[in-house]
């Protein structure tokens, strides 16, 4: 599913005027109805509900004004405001307002404190509150009389609706104003909106629905494509082919190399993530120190190999790398390999004599100081980082990359010509071609160590089957979502482990495939 910005959105309006011709006011027309049946899908019917709406002087608040005027047509108390005198407003809301006025109902002008009263009264009198205040304009902080009347409206309880988007949040980066309309639904209209899935517009947003007021495709495709929601039918259409005539030669090896005395348990948990990714052999490489010391125990269908050892951690010669790059196309490199001078040469030797493709998580990100590794190594690469993995990489602060975290991905993933998963409540995956796909699933049940070691190994288990770097991504950070969100469904997200959930990977691969119905509880 297409994810649009402020830009895109506008940009498909115009070809659709201007090019297809069809009126702006046809478009409004349809988005207000449209957000009419919505709305009677979310409320369970309109009849007998009171409705009280704020338009602003835009088309966002041209959308409200057709929505009252159906509803104030189909005998629905309803209740309007507006910011804006006709005069004030665009063209098409313009319109609407005239047209509002002829049939009449009157809207209250919201331009002073005590119209605030007013608009307090009708609240307190409406089951549903829908907001049409701002569009997909908002960048910054909302200030002055606005800000008093969004302060005024999270002050209900009745159900509230947002058009489009709520009213202070950034349709690009999902960033929200002080203050943010925290409303419970949005309906988005045409195509949902990059902002509404990344956190914190995530949160303001409440549960979306989508309403199709008839935007041609050819409208939607001239604005381009950059930004993508990841879905079940999307990733239904990247896992490969099961052939029950394979073997496991042909169904893919991967190497890990993971661990150290200190984190013995890292590298057995991105195996477990491995051997559910229906990749034919996984081999475990530690360093030697562990040889019969391991406190975790390693599943029988794992290999296990040993590497040269130094200080509890890995110690790989040229000649070492140069074997294991001859050997095997596929790597997961990094968990629990801890940090010291010797681990991060053992890294960069490793790296520059990789010739397949390396998923580099955990200690393997913070070890690389020097990004141009990534650049000049002849490998491919589709490195895991959290927020702070990533901070040390950009040489940024973490409150900057969690607050333009799409951004950041993308600008990594173009500069270094790497796969960028990008991994938070929200997890962003971003390619060298600068496109970026959005799983926004969060789950409070996957906020537990052992968790990125898990999705690592399920990635890299997938690339070993020859799937692309960019569809083993994207698959791997969705199997795993959905693998968390059947678990909480059985053992809720309080006590839920990570080895549970990799126990239920094979349920996610099964639901995504549409083998049987485990869908979990929305």
């Amino acid at each position: 599913m297409r994810l649009f910005t402020a830009d895109e959105m506008r940009a498909a309006d115009r070809h659709a005027i201007e090019k297809v011709g069809i009126p702006g006011l046809v478009l409004m027309e349809n988005a207000g109805i449209k957000s009419i049946i919505t709305i009677e899908k979310i409320l369970g019917g309109l009849k007998g509900k009171r409705f009280t709406i704020i338009c602003g002087k835009g088309n966002n608040g041209g959308d409200g004004l057709v929505i009252a005027r159906h509803l104030f047509n189909n005998d629905i108390a309803v209740h309007v405001f507006v910011t804006a005198t006709p005069e004030e407003m665009t063209p098409e809301a313009k319109v609407n307002c005239e047209i509002l006025l002829r049939t009449g109902l009157i809207p209250v002008l919201l331009k002073e404190k005590q119209d605030l009263d007013r608009l307090r009264i009708a609240m307190e009198f409406s089951e549903c509150l829908i907001d049409c205040l701002y569009g997909t304009g908002v960048e910054g902080n909302i200030t002055g009389f606005s800000a008093q009347i969004i302060r005024t409206m999270n002050d209900t309880r009745a159900a509230k609706i947002s058009i489009d988007l709520p009213s202070g949040l950034c349709a690009n980066t999902g960033k929200v104003s002080d203050p943010i309309f925290m409303t419970d639904y949005t309906v988005t209209l045409g195509t949902p909106k990059l902002g509404l899935f990344v956190f914190p517009g995530k949160k303001a947003a409440g549960e979306v629905w989508v309403a199709d007021i008839g935007m041609p495709a050819v409208s939607c495709a001239s604005a381009g494509a950059s930004h993508f929601l990841v879905t079940p039918a999307l990733v239904s259409n990247l896992l490969p082919v099961r052939d029950d005539g394979m073997h496991k030669g042909s169904a893919g090896k991967l190497l890990i190399i993971a661990g150290s005395s200190e984190y013995q348990g890292a590298g057995v948990m991105a195996s477990y993530g491995a051997l559910r990714s229906g990749t034919g052999m996984v081999i475990l490489a530690q360093p030697e120190c562990l040889r019969g010391k391991s406190s975790c125990q390693i599943l029988p269908e794992v290999i296990v190999n040993y590497l040269p050892c130094v200080e509890g951690g890995f110690s790989i010669s040229p000649e070492k790398a140069e074997d294991l790059s001859g050997r095997f196309r596929t790597m997961l490199v990094g968990p629990g390999w801890g940090r010291s001078e010797i681990r991060a040469l053992a890294l960069r030797t490793l790296l520059e004599k990789w010739a397949g493709v390396a998923i580099i998580d955990a200690d393997g990100l913070n070890l690389i100081s020097d990004a141009n590794i990534l650049k000049n190594a002849p490998g491919r690469f589709i490195i895991t980082p959290h927020l702070g993995e990533m901070a040390r990489l950009c040489q940024t602060t973490v409150d900057n990359v969690s607050a333009n975290q799409v951004s950041v991905a993308r600008e990594f993933a173009i500069e270094n010509r790497v796969v960028v998963v990008l991994k938070s409540a929200v997890t962003v995956i971003a390619e060298p071609g600068g496109m970026v796909y959005v799983s926004s699933r969060p789950n409070s049940g996957l906020a537990r160590g052992g968790s990125g070691d898990l999705l690592s190994g399920l990635i890299a288990g997938l690339a070993a089957t020859g799937v692309s770097d960019i569809n083993a991504a994207i698959a791997g950070v969705h199997i795993l979502s959905e693998a968390a969100e059947i678990t909480r469904a059985e053992l809720g997200a309080d006590a839920m482990s990570v080895s549970e959930i990799a126990s239920y990977i094979p349920k996610a691969f099964r639901a995504v495939r549409g083998d049987f119905d485990v869908k979990p509880p929305a």
